[in-house]
């Protein structure tokens, strides 16, 4: 009897346990990241482009970030912070991320994963980069979090996702761009 109580246990905790998606409203970065006003041509100018590197999850191995939910969390990270080009598709700048990994644990009580990607700021109009960094964001998920690995795993996910797009929208709030270099050439000759 008591065999039999512990296999269904068993097999309750290991169906309970499959791996999810990271969720885009946990990955998503509030606008407290931001530390300062954005440059007015940011104001609602800024669309995500393309997003690279994400995978998607296979309920029996590990939670991971894919690349729809990484974009959706982008893109409510720019709404949160008024850089989000508007429905009128008034983009001035396209953004691309390449998430380039995730490290994750493979076991342990409190789970820490690290982000790393590589922003990419066009200007569209020009073609020019505006703006280039890469992120790197850990986060700890802490065995209070969840009882199971599984769930800590992708809290943790999330976590560092969501402290990565806030770094990059405070790197970029906090960026201002080279003045353009002076033609030479337009300045008066001195006649002799």
């Amino acid at each position: 009897m008591i065999g039999r109580l512990l296999l269904v246990g068993a097999a309750a905790i290991a169906l309970s346990a499959c791996a999810a998606p990271a969720r885009v409203q946990h990955m998503a970065a509030s606008a407290a990241f931001g530390s300062a006003e954005p440059n007015a041509d940011l104001v609602e100018a800024v669309c995500v482009a393309g997003v690279t590197g994400g995978e998607e999850t296979n309920p029996l191995w590990t939670s991971e970030v894919d690349n729809a939910g990484f974009r959706a969390a982008l893109q409510q990270s720019l709404r949160n912070n008024r850089l989000a080009a508007g429905n009128d598709g008034a983009c001035r700048y396209d953004l691309e991320a390449n998430l380039l990994g995730l490290a994750q644990p493979a076991v342990g009580f409190d789970m820490e994963v690290t982000s790393h990607v590589n922003y990419t700021v066009t200007d569209r109009t020009s073609g020019d980069p505006y703006f280039l960094t890469t992120v790197t964001a850990a986060h700890t998920a802490p065995f209070s979090d969840s009882f199971l690995a599984v769930e800590r795993l992708r809290i943790a996910n999330e976590g560092s996702i969501r402290r990565n797009i806030g770094n990059f929208i405070t790197q970029l709030l906090d960026y201002t761009p080279d003045p353009p270099p002076v033609d030479e050439t337009d300045e008066a000759v001195p006649s002799t």
